[in-house]
């Protein structure tokens, strides 16, 4: 974006803030010229932008989410839903009443403008940059999976009435953006030759491992089937590490970028933040500097896995079929995960300063989908996904 468009969108921002000043949170908003904006976050799809009354006395903050009618990360070539933006804010109002403090706090959405006002989280962070720096997350993520596993389980399509069950699945219908996950994370990674696919060169000689295996090709198929037919709960529809904040220290988790959510299987939220939790532990596996100290945090986060699986097992009442079928679910969601973030268009953090990280977690996601059947438990999926003795 030009600095004009960016001038013109804060402007914008700006006079939308204080034209709903008379929103709880948004009180600060009285004089539209001490209202500053800067733009926080780096997402692929959405502009967020904090906007501050510096002279305001109490809380003087709110984050507003905008959405583009495109991809932002691949530009105005790929048109995306503006829909995104009003499917996202009912999703904070539903997960909120659900479990009140488990995501920033939806304030108000303007409609016309395409915009949503939020709780700012601004002495929070990214969990996924927590973890990079070698942070104890643990309350976090415990608490994450007694989160998600409650969402799940107040939303189960088989517990709700048929007036609540045409309700939710019209809300949160979501099309196009399960259309894009479809596609970029079950579809385009494992299709050779897929221009959006992008990979680092020590990755490109693993490639034949996924393209020239019908067996890793079928099983990614069978998850997509899955992900597109299933309907047991709503999602978050892309819980990763990064789309977590919590607190320095961290504790306290919210869940935020909820625009994918949709009435689905409940083993793919599972299956796709236990795989960024891989992740992490193959960035401090391949930290040379200090490396006995970083394993040592990545052993510890291969556990924090298990515990996070486990605590959502002993919980969750909507699983359809055994634990068993369960599991090889998440099995699959998990290697389809690994496998699109270091071979599609999205990649993660983690890896940046990591000469060997995706080489890893590609052949973690490539066991994982040629081992689907035969993973019945957590602790078997991490023995496969990470080789452990």
């Amino acid at each position: 974006m030009s600095a004009e468009d960016n001038t013109t969108m804060f402007e914008n921002v700006k006079r939308i803030c204080h034209d709903n000043r008379g929103c709880k949170g948004l009180e600060f908003a009285t004089n539209v010229s001490d209202l500053v904006v800067e733009e926080v976050g780096d997402g692929n799809l959405n502009d967020v932008l904090r906007i501050v009354s510096p002279s305001f006395k109490g809380r003087n903050s709110a984050v507003a989410k905008r959405g583009p009618p495109y991809i932002k990360c691949l530009g105005p070539e790929y048109p995306l839903t503006i829909n995104r933006n009003k499917v996202e804010y009912d999703a904070l109002l539903k997960f909120d009443s659900i479990i009140p403090g488990c995501v920033p706090k939806p304030l108000c959405r303007a409609p016309d403008e395409n915009i949503y006002f939020m709780e700012d989280l601004k002495d929070y962070e990214l969990m996924r940059h927590l973890l990079i720096k070698g942070v104890n997350c643990e309350e976090a993520i415990l608490k994450l999976a007694q989160n998600i596993v409650h969402i799940h389980k107040e939303t189960q399509v088989s517990k709700l009435s048929q007036k609540e069950k045409q309700e939710l699945a019209e809300n949160f219908k979501n099309e196009e953006m399960v259309a894009l996950t479809n596609k970029f994370v079950f579809t385009a990674p494992f299709v050779n030759g897929e221009p959006t696919n992008q990979c680092a060169d020590n990755v490109r000689p693993l490639l034949p491992q996924i393209y020239d295996d019908p067996n890793v090709l079928q099983t990614a198929e069978k998850m997509r089937k899955l992900f597109l037919e299933k309907k047991e709960c709503l999602l978050h529809g892309d819980l990763h590490t990064g789309s977590v904040m919590c607190t320095s220290d961290g504790k306290d988790p919210k869940m935020m970028d909820i625009e994918f959510a949709f009435v689905g299987p409940c083993a793919f939220d599972v299956g796709m933040f236990l795989a960024n939790l891989i992740f992490t532990h193959y960035q401090h596996m391949s930290t040379q500097q200090d490396n006995d100290t970083h394993r040592q945090y990545a052993y510890g986060i291969v556990n924090l896995g298990k515990r996070f699986v486990k605590i959502y097992m002993e919980h969750m009442t909507c699983i359809s079929g055994s634990i068993e079928h369960f599991m090889s679910e998440v099995t699959g969601f998990c290697g389809c995960e690994l496998i699109r973030r270091t071979v599609g268009v999205a990649h993660v953090e983690d890896f940046k300063d990591s000469e060997f990280g995706e080489q890893e977690a590609l052949g973690a996601g490539i066991r994982l989908l040629q081992a689907v059947d035969r993973i019945e438990t957590v602790d078997k999926l991490m023995v496969i996904a990470l080789m452990l003795a």
